[in-house]
């Protein structure tokens, strides 16, 4: 069975092919192009159409999965919150794709989830998380996503938007607002894209990587260190109410050599004691790759 899966960024859009076939599912080949400069719903939807039908080549496509940076209803049909896209909220955003594809002849079943649920798919099926019953993936980048596995089922929650780490209320400094339309939450404090602003103020690089790399600069180091303290107390948090066996990390941050293990340092001394010894924090193996397999396996989600 060969599927698709399309990860949505605000920058890129990355899309692969894959041979869907238990264990040893593959990507056949996957394409990215850059996200349409308006970000407007008829050039987005074109766009994931085109590259579904150039991976397709010809061949019969049985799902086209989409991963979303954003909030969804419970149905999974409606984007209730997509702050870095116009005129994709609060429409049928399946029905749109569905429409640019049948355009080019293509007619397969569709789905979306939202974009970190399915780095934790991947990482169920095919990562570090393959054979565990109960762990987090968070995604560190510009922004702060998370999926959860419970009881080896991926929580989505009464609403649909369980799951959203990087809007745990950490901060009670109401200027840090949030892209959610809220603020105060952990992702305005510890995303790339935070740490990097307060760098540029600071006469600092104005990338993660680079900043990572000068820590022996004392401005940089507290820079970093206050970030990764106040993303070991929300990892805390979540361990505390949840008892996964692992944190797995992915995204752009999780690239710094040496990163979980800083954070392994710093999250044991907010964790209870009991908890403390089970603590496991580890980085993707997959990369981005586990967002575009669990995209093509959103489909499984259904059964």
């Amino acid at each position: 069975m060969l599927n698709v899966g399309v990860d949505l960024g605000g920058h890129n859009i990355s899309a692969a092919l894959v041979q869907i076939d238990g264990d040893s599912s593959r990507i056949i080949s996957r394409i990215d192009r850059k996200t349409p400069s308006g970000r407007k719903l008829p050039e987005v939807v074109d766009c994931i159409a085109g590259m579904t039908a150039e991976l397709s080549h010809n061949k019969e496509i049985s799902f086209v999965g989409v991963g979303v940076p954003g909030f969804l209803d419970v149905s999974r049909k409606i984007i209730t919150k997509l702050p870095n896209f116009s005129g994709l909220e609060n429409i049928n955003f399946l029905e749109h794709l569905k429409k640019a594809l049948n355009k080019r002849t293509m007619s397969p079943s569709l789905g979306m989830e939202n974009d970190a649920n399915c780095f934790a798919l991947g990482e169920a099926f095919y990562g570090v998380a393959k054979g565990c019953s109960d762990f987090i993936v968070l995604t560190l980048g510009t922004g702060i996503g998370s999926g959860i596995f419970v009881n080896g089922r991926l929580v989505t929650g009464a609403h649909g938007m369980a799951g959203e780490a990087g809007h745990i209320s950490i901060s009670d400094f109401k200027d840090l607002k949030c892209g959610c339309g809220s603020a105060g939450h952990l992702e305005t404090l510890v995303s790339a894209d935070y740490i990097e602003r307060m760098a540029l103020k600071e006469g600092l690089p104005g990338d993660f990587k680079s900043l990572w790399q000068m820590r022996h600069d004392k401005n940089a180091d507290v820079l970093i260190s206050n970030a990764l303290e106040t993303m070991a107390r929300g990892i805390a948090s979540l361990i505390a109410i949840l008892d996964p066996e692992k944190i797995i990390i992915s995204g752009g941050m999780s690239k710094a050599e040496g990163i979980a293990l800083e954070l392994e340092k710093r999250t044991t001394s907010w964790l209870p004691l009991p908890l403390r010894k089970h603590l496991n924090i580890e980085v993707s193996n997959l990369g981005a790759d586990a967002a575009l397999y669990g995209a093509a396996l959103i489909d499984l989600l259904r059964r």
